[in-house]
Formats: C-alpha cells, structure tokens, sequence
C-alpha cells in the first residue's frame, strides 16, 4: 500500500493526527490542495492510495472489498505506530471510514478514532445513485473487464467531469493528473473489480449506517449539494438518521469532489470542526 506520512507544523493541534481516505477512481492526490493547511495545522498527515488505486499494489481479479481496505488501512496504522487518528474521507474512503467506525463501535479496532469528517460519498444505500458506467461495470466483473479495456483519457475525463459542479469543474491539466494516477500499472484494468463496493453498500448498508448513528466520537459531514451521485435528499436522511451528527452544506454549485472544487471552504470547515472536538 502506498502512503504518504509527514510530520506536520502542528500549528494549530500540535499532537493531532489526521488520515486521509480518498474516493473512487481517484487517489490520494484528492487532497493535494488542501495538503498546505493540513500539514500546518497538525503534527501528523497520513494520506493512502488504497489498494487497487494509484501507487498500491494492483491484481487483476484481486478481492477489493471494503472490509479488506479497511483490514489493510488498519494493518498500515499499527505498522507505523499510530494509535489515534482524526478520519477526513471522501467517497470510497467514507465507506472504509464507516466499517473502521463499526469496528471501533464493536471494540475490536486496532487504533483509537477521535473523529470522523465524510466529504460527498455513498453513506446510506437510500441517498446514493451511481453513475451509469459504474452500474455497468461492477454488475458484471467479466464484462466490466472487457469494457474496462476500451477506456481511454477522454472517455474517463467526460464521466468524472459529470460529478463536478458545472462552474468548478477541473482544468484540462487536472483532468490529465487524475487520469495519469488512474492508469498507473494498467490500473484502468481494476476497474469492474474495485466498483463492488456498490453492491458492498447495499449489503452492509444497517452496518454502516449505524456506524455513523452509534458513533462514540464526533461525526460531521461537509457536502457539496451539486452532486449527482449524492444529491440533496441526503442533507434530511443524513439529519434523521444520525441525530447526534452534524453538516456544513456548501455552496450550490459546488458537487462531488468539495475539496477539490471548494478547497479553501472545506479546509476551514474542517479546521472549525476539530477546533470543537478538541475543545
């Protein structure tokens, strides 16, 4: 598994560490644009590409499933002697954050959550709407491999550029970076194998919601309203279900990727967030 783990300024929380879990098909560099404040504010930034992503190990057929992400994340973590983290994810990596809550909920984590920070992603089955080529890729690992094959840097461009806001939409460099990270060792391949994680959310969906209902520690969401894949049914289902939780709704023209789309926004937010868990 690749990561990146660089001791912060710590300006603002001197000894708080903060773990980074990206979403689908994009990796650890989701975060690079708010990587300058986190790396000043806390002492420690850990930022992953999970398995089947980016710079980590990839096989073609390999089980990804959540639980496994969440099994290796929390093998990474005792590897390097982190005991006690702050969660910030997005997407893919909110699932991987509810399953680590589940865990922690149950007794049985190999680390310490102090809080949770979900980005837009597919928290609760009933709010979430995948895009149609994930549909199609994941229902059928065989056929998703074969389509998986014809991808190319304008087919992946025009689909990711759907889940942006129509006014924050990435650059054509941009574009480029994310598609480059995603055809690492031919990682375009792994693509049908890593969407089971769609059918995971239906299947592990009272876990998981859960998860963020029963959460011991503090739990907020900052969501970007734009969001087709998470549209705003979310904002009340995410209030009635997790009663204790709270939300920063962004601008409306912001969508899926809040901190790539509204870095500075997200950053502060986040920063308040964790200024009040550690009151």
């Amino acid at each position: 598994m690749f990561y990146k783990d660089v001791n912060g300024k710590g300006e603002v929380f001197s000894t708080a560490t903060v773990l980074l879990l990206h979403g689908f098909p994009t990796t650890s560099y989701d975060w690079v644009k708010m990587w300058p404040i986190l790396t000043q504010s806390f002492s420690r930034v850990i930022a992953v590409d999970f398995l089947g992503f980016g710079f980590s190990d990839k096989t073609i057929g390999a089980n990804y499933t959540i639980m496994n992400q969440a099994d290796h994340v929390s093998t990474l973590l005792k590897a390097i002697g982190v005991k006690n983290v702050h969660i910030l994810s997005h997407d893919y990596g909110d699932s991987i954050a509810q399953e680590l809550l589940a865990r922690q909920n149950e007794g049985v984590s190999l680390f310490q959550i102090e809080s949770a920070c979900l980005l837009n992603g597919g928290m609760f089955k009933e709010t979430n709407f995948p895009r149609p080529i994930q549909k199609l890729l994941g229902d059928s690992p065989a056929i998703g491999r074969l389509i998986s094959k014809i991808s190319n840097r304008y087919l992946f461009s025009f689909g990711l550029s759907q889940v942006f806001g129509a006014k924050t939409q990435p650059t054509e460099e941009d574009m480029y970076d994310f598609w480059c990270s995603y055809c690492i060792r031919q990682g375009y391949l792994n693509s049908a194998d890593l969407l089971q994680y769609i059918k995971e959310r239906s299947t592990y969906n009272l876990r998981w919601r859960y998860a963020l209902a029963q959460s011991q520690v503090p739990v907020h969401v900052i969501y970007g309203p734009s969001d087709p894949v998470n549209p705003r049914p979310f904002i009340d289902f995410y209030r009635e279900m997790v009663p204790n939780g709270s939300i920063d709704v962004l601008e409306e023209s912001i969508g899926h990727y809040p901190q790539w789309e509204d870095s500075n926004t997200v950053s502060q937010l986040y920063i308040k967030f964790i200024n009040i868990v550690l009151k």
